[in-house]
């Protein structure tokens, strides 16, 4: 644990509006800036992007939408956090409500508030995208350099075996007694004594999230970070202009003077918006080939509340302690799923239990006794995932549908999760199909064939992701993606992607350390051109 970053106390956020304007001389509120490189977007690739950038020379300016907060002001109340802390107060909700996805929209990105999971794909992931879209030299061997140096920095370990809670000991517990292989997660923090908040924001500076460690790292090189400012639109050319519009926090009145508007200029733009606002932003500013928002992979997702005769209180402790991976590589297909457990708070929690009225209030008053085991299936079975996020009419809309190859699997996955947690002990399971009205009473004899059977066609099934990732996606030539290897935009000189949007498959894996391990090397290699720039 430590104090937050000195360097982070230069972060520009609206109270310093006045001064600036008043320093600047700015008009009408537009404050025009000419930079190196501006990053859009302040979670894990764009960050390390702009540490890299500044630790290198560069003069780099580093614009987020969200708003920037001390672990002092990290609450523990549920609605507050969702609408400060996550993109559309937590709910980005598919067109045809199909789909439910978390993402972080504050300084930071998901970093800030996602479960610390910190893991990187299995080579038969990163053989695909080689052999499928010529991305060459990311296997984990390749990658190590890369891997091991965010590795460090964050602070990624084991979870110690004292700060394995009762939610993540069900994985543990059904999954030996079914002969299966749970395995201990690694986790990024320095101090963690298990609040359970991470969803929330660490209130005690443990989890090593991009605030307290890459943004300051680029601000004490030099790197300006201004916070609450929403990139609209990018113009192209030998020097590009970002414009980006002042946004406020929802819980926060803005000063009376604020700066409205920033126009930056510089001949370089990482784009680090995300899998579903950098699609958006692109297609807005008419850059990209057809790629850009095609084939969105978003790691679907659904749940299993157990209920256990003993308090479980999944909230408390680590979120993510533990992982079972035997299913994850169907028919040696590369494709398939893996269990994890979810630390869902009450909120949360009601939302996803598939009941209503009375039924409902009677399960949330179990809640303390509730495990919810999760099912997260590598997207991408069928060769490509159907989903896309599409900027149309002045708004930014996201089409999902699970294909037939990836519901099979999250069946499968679905099966498997139930069997570990009856072998765990659990007394009923209530499943994320929306036809079943009650709880399935279960014990050491029940079957669960039947889940194999089940519908997974739009609205028989509730499924959630907190991974989107891949809609803008790197591969050798146009004709297959949106980026080239080097992730830069294909048919614009300069513009380059650097977050999880660029991957061309499902990942398989929490994203964090991938995305940040890919963003070292590619800022990297940006880095070595810029004598051509």
């Amino acid at each position: 644990m430590g104090g937050i970053p000195a360097a982070n106390g230069k972060i520009i956020i609206p109270r310093n509006h006045k001064e600036i304007i008043e320093k600047e001389k700015i008009e009408d509120g537009v404050w025009e800036l000419k930079t190196d490189a501006v990053v859009i977007g302040s979670g894990a690739g764009g960050a390390v992007a702009a540490a890299t950038l500044a630790k290198s020379g560069w003069k780099v300016i580093l614009i987020e939408e969200g708003s920037y907060f001390t672990p002092a002001q990290f609450t523990g109340e549920e609605f507050m956090a969702s609408a400060r802390l996550y993109r559309d107060a937590g709910f980005i909700v598919t067109e045809e409500q199909t789909l439910n996805i978390l993402q972080g929209r504050t300084v930071g990105g998901s970093t800030t508030v996602n479960w610390q999971t910190s893991l990187y794909p299995p080579d038969y992931v990163t053989a695909e995208w080689d052999k499928r879209f010529g991305l060459k030299g990311y296997s984990r061997k390749d990658m190590d350099p890369y891997v091991s140096a965010v590795h460090e920095r964050l602070g990624v370990h084991p979870v110690p075996q004292n700060l394995i809670n009762a939610n993540n000991d069900t994985l543990m517990k059904g999954g030996k007694a079914l002969g299966l292989h749970p395995e201990v997660l690694n986790n990024n923090n320095r101090g963690c004594i298990g609040l359970g908040r991470c969803g929330l924001g660490c209130p005690i500076n443990a989890k090593q999230s991009m605030f307290l460690t890459y943004i300051p790292d680029a601000i004490e090189a030099g790197a300006t970070v201004i916070a609450n400012m929403k990139a609209q639109v990018i113009h192209d050319g030998p020097t590009k202009i970002v414009i980006a519009e002042f946004t406020p926090d929802p819980y926060e009145k803005a000063p009376d003077t604020v700066i409205r508007k920033i126009k930056i200029s510089a001949p370089v733009v990482v784009v680090s918006a995300g899998a579903i606002e950098g699609p958006a932003l692109l297609q807005r500013s008419g850059l990209g080939n057809d790629w850009v928002g095609k084939n969105l992979k978003v790691h679907p997702t659904c749940s299993i509340f157990a209920i256990f005769d003993e308090t479980i209180n999944m909230f408390s402790g680590p979120p993510q302690s533990a992982v079972i991976k035997d299913g994850h590589n169907q028919d040696n297909t590369g494709y398939g799923f893996w269990l994890e457990v979810a630390p869902f708070r009450p909120t949360l929690a009601a939302s996803l239990i598939p009941f209503y009225g009375h039924q409902q209030f009677e399960m949330i008053q179990k809640y303390p006794n509730m495990s919810a085991g999760i099912v997260l299936v590598r997207d991408g079975a069928d060769g490509e995932a159907n989903a896309s996020v599409k900027w149309s009419f002045g708004s930014r809309k996201v089409y999902f549908e699970l294909t037939p190859g990836d519901g099979k699997n999250m069946l499968r996955g679905l099966k498997q999760l139930a069997e570990v947690q009856t072998a765990a002990g659990a007394k009923e399971l209530i499943f994320p199909f929306s036809d079943m009205e009650k709880p399935v009473k279960v014990d050491n004899n029940s079957k669960f064939d039947w889940v194999l059977d089940k519908k997974f066609n739009p609205g028989s099934l509730i499924v959630g992701s907190a991974h989107p990732h891949g809609s803008i996606q790197a591969a050798d030539s146009p004709e297959k993606g949106a980026v080239d290897p080097n992730l830069e935009l294909y048919g614009h000189k300069n513009i380059y992607v650097i977050d999880a949007s660029v991957y061309p498959t499902g990942l398989s894996v929490n994203p964090q350390i991938t995305t940040m391990s890919l963003a070292l090397r590619a800022t990297e290699s940006l880095v070595s051109k810029k004598k051509e720039i």
